[in-house]
């Protein structure tokens, strides 16, 4: 079963991944061997392996600050369990008196704050999230039969109207053929003279083409996460080790260790519904904490589902004969 404890352990297990990135190992919930009882063995919430030293670290996710007691049981478990260091990362932080205690026990202490708004004026560490869309206008879009007598004219445009999934893959195909050939300036005017179209039909008609052409322009809209928090070291008066911001409901996660590695975790569903005639490119970041030769890493999941909805176009419904 998934608590809000384990959930909190993985999460400073993530935070580690990016502070250690490939220079050593970070296992949650992993297991040793007891030095004194080599058939036992014992659990840990994460350990970092970094050129054969041995990091434990353990968790505390509760609503009061930690004491001087676990301290004590951390430093006990360090020198059993012979770890070269030991850790103890809370989520509510630690009292005076444990803080204190760690320091002459060689404990490192850990906990994550919550940045309010205020704070965040000062130090600037937000990082924008830009959605991009793909912007039509000015558009006209062709539909070829192999007849179309007996419709009116208003008959035809309530049809081509109530085609909403062919719209979708039309313009999916278009914004595919874009990012593939990418050479050119927006907003460009683009003319796609044939299409090929299946299983699209208009009374009872197979459409045997499409065409469409128009302008094309890129539309971004900017999100910040609402929560920040940093990851710090309650021995000293340092600056703070990382930096986690995520959105309310955790669909974005950006993790800026102040080492200069950084890693993003994103869904697309949760991308902002696109806009009418407009259709979802792609995802961008403001300047992250990084190298050219370690670039951030970015973890993507799901993927964007909003439809096309189309507006404001011209229709052309005309006879062609089939190939």
């Amino acid at each position: 079963m998934i608590t809000e404890s384990v959930e909190f352990e993985k999460h400073i297990k993530k935070i580690h991944d990016v502070l250690v990135q490939d220079y050593g190992i970070v296992t949650w919930n992993d297991k040793i061997l007891d030095p004194d009882n080599p058939k036992q063995s014992r659990q840990i919430d994460i350990t970092v392996c970094i050129n054969n030293r041995m990091i434990h670290i353990e968790c505390r996710h509760h609503k009061k600050p930690q004491d001087t007691k676990w301290i004590e049981e951390l430093y006990g478990r360090k020198i059993s369990l012979n770890a070269d260091s030991m850790i103890g990362v809370s989520s509510s932080g630690f009292t005076e008196g444990a803080i204190k205690k760690a320091n002459r026990l060689g404990i490192f202490v850990c906990h994550l704050n919550q940045i309010n708004e205020n704070t965040l004026r000062y130090i600037n560490e937000k990082t924008t999230v830009t959605f991009t869309y793909y912007k039509f206008s000015n558009l006209l879009i062709g539909f070829y039969l192999s007849s179309i007598l007996g419709f009116s004219e208003d008959d035809l445009k309530k049809e081509v109207l109530s085609k909403k999934h062919c719209y979708n893959i039309l313009f999916n195909k278009i914004k595919y053929n874009f990012s593939e050939n990418s050479d050119f300036l927006f907003p460009y005017g683009f003319n796609v003279p044939r299409i090929e179209c299946k299983n699209v039909v208009l009374f009872d008609r197979e459409v045997i083409g499409m065409s469409v052409r128009g302008d094309v322009d890129k539309l971004t809209i900017d999100y910040e996460c609402p929560s920040m928090w940093t990851f710090e070291s309650n021995n000293n008066n340092s600056a703070p080790i990382a930096f986690v911001e995520k959105s309310q409901d955790a669909q974005i996660e950006i993790i800026k260790s102040r080492s200069g590695f950084s890693e993003v975790t994103i869904d697309l569903s949760f991308a902002p519904n696109s806009p009418p005639n407009s259709i979802f490119y792609g995802v961008e970041f403001s300047e992250l904490p990084g190298s050219k030769e370690y670039p951030p890493k970015f973890n993507v999941i799901g993927y964007h589902e909003h439809s096309f909805t189309l507006e404001n176009a011209s229709f052309i419904v005309a006879d062609i004969k089939a190939e």
